[in-house]
C-alpha cells in the first residue's frame, strides 16, 4: 500500500513544451539562424541564454538574439570578437557583461571592442574582462567617461594596463565598489590615485594580486582612505613585506568596524 501512494504522489520533471522547442532549435541552429531576429523577446532570452552557456555566440549570431531590454550578456565562453562588439546596437539597458576568459588569455577582443562596447551601453555596471590580453588604458578611459555607473570592474591578467587606468577610474568611476586588477603593471602612484578618487568611500572590494610594483605604500593607502574595505588580496607582490600585515592589525585595532571578510598575501 505504502508503495503503491509513494508511486500515485510520484513528480515527473518532464521539460515543457516551450524546453523542448528551444532545445530544438539549438541542435539545428544553422537552419533557424535567420528566424531568430523575428521571435519574441522571451525566447530570444531563453535561446540566448542556452547559446552563452554553450558558446554558440560568434560574430555572425550575436546580433540575432539580442533585444533592446536585455539586462545581462554572459560572453565569457562565446568566439565574438571586436567585429562583433563594434556592431551592438544602442542597448540602454544592458547592466551586465561578462567577458572574463577561465582557461587561456583571450585575444579576440582588444580596446577598439571595448570602447564600442561601452559606447553602446551607457548604463552599463559590471564588467568582466579577466585576461583580455590586448586591452589597453584608452579602453578604460573610455569605458569611465562612457559609463558612469560602474560598480564591478574586473581586469585581471589585462597586462597592457598601467596607472593610467587607476586614474580614470578614481576620476571617473565613483559608484566602483569592486575591483580586480591583479596581474596589471600597476605602481603605489595608480593605487594613490585611485584612492584620492571620491571611490574610494565606496571601495570594498580590491584585488591586487600579482602586481609586482607595488609596495606597502599601496597596501596602506587602500587601508586607510577606503573606509568601507572588507576585502584585500595581495598575495604574489615581492616588494610588499611584513609592514604591510602590521599595518592592517593597527587598523583592527584602531577602530572597531574595520572587519574584513578576506585578507590575503604572500610573506617573501
Amino acid at each position: 500500500m505504502a508503495t503503491a501512494a509513494a508511486e500515485n504522489n510520484c513528480v515527473f520533471d518532464l521539460p515543457s513544451l516551450f524546453q523542448v522547442s528551444t532545445a530544438a532549435v539549438l541542435r539545428d541552429l544553422s537552419s533557424h539562424e535567420e528566424s531568430l531576429c523575428e521571435m519574441p523577446d522571451s525566447i530570444k532570452q531563453a535561446i540566448l541564454h542556452l547559446m552563452s552557456k554553450r558558446g554558440f555566440l560568434t560574430d555572425d549570431n550575436l546580433l540575432k538574439v539580442l533585444f533592446p531590454r536585455l539586462r545581462c550578456l554572459d560572453l565569457s565562453i562565446s568566439q565574438v570578437t571586436d567585429k562583433g562588439l563594434q556592431c551592438l546596437p544602442l542597448m540602454r539597458y544592458l547592466q551586465k557583461v561578462d567577458l572574463n576568459s577561465f582557461k587561456e588569455a583571450n585575444d579576440r577582443v582588444s580596446s577598439a571592442g571595448i570602447i564600442s562596447l561601452c559606447k553602446a551601453c551607457p548604463n552599463l555596471q559590471i564588467l568582466y574582462l579577466r585576461r583580455n590580453i590586448n586591452v589597453t588604458d584608452e579602453a578604460v578611459l573610455e569605458l569611465c567617461k562612457n559609463c558612469p555607473y560602474l560598480r564591478e570592474f574586473n581586469v585581471g591578467g589585462c597586462f597592457l594596463l598601467t596607472d593610467a587606468s587607476l586614474a580614470a577610474l578614481g576620476q571617473y568611476s565613483i559608484h566602483l565598489k569592486s575591483l580586480n586588477i591583479s596581474s596589471t603593471q600597476i605602481t603605489d602612484d595608480g593605487i594613490r590615485q585611485l584612492c584620492n578618487g571620491r571611490c574610494s568611500q565606496l571601495l570594498t572590494e580590491v584585488d591586487m594580486s600579482s602586481c609586482t610594483h607595488l609596495t606597502d605604500e599601496a597596501v596602506e593607502n587602500l587601508i586607510m582612505m577606503c573606509p568601507v574595505l572588507r576585502i584585500l588580496l595581495f598575495a604574489r607582490c615581492p616588494k610588499i613585506t611584513e609592514n604591510s600585515r602590521v599595518a592592517l592589525e593597527e587598523r583592527f585595532l584602531s577602530s572597531e568596524n574595520a572587519k574584513m571578510k578576506q585578507v590575503s598575501w604572500t610573506i617573501y
